[in-house]
């Protein structure tokens, strides 16, 4: 699921990954985590674009509630 394949992106992906897991035993929705996992990433990234993993959150939090 990497966006651009390096290790800085494929951990951020991972961490998408474990916060949408982390929200699904919470018993939120998947419109939840994928609203609070977009705020996260643009708090982190406030100095600088967060637009490609963005991009990723549906895709990832998708399955993860898939599964």
């Amino acid at each position: 699921m990497a966006v651009g394949g390096s290790a800085f992106q494929k951990m951020h992906l991972d961490e998408i990954a474990e916060r949408a897991r982390l929200f699904q035993r919470l018993a939120r929705t998947k419109e939840y985590a994928k609203k609070r996992i977009i705020q996260n990433l643009r708090w982190e990234f406030e100095c600088s674009s967060s637009t490609a993993l963005e991009k990723k959150v549906d895709e990832i939090v998708n399955y993860v509630y898939r599964a």
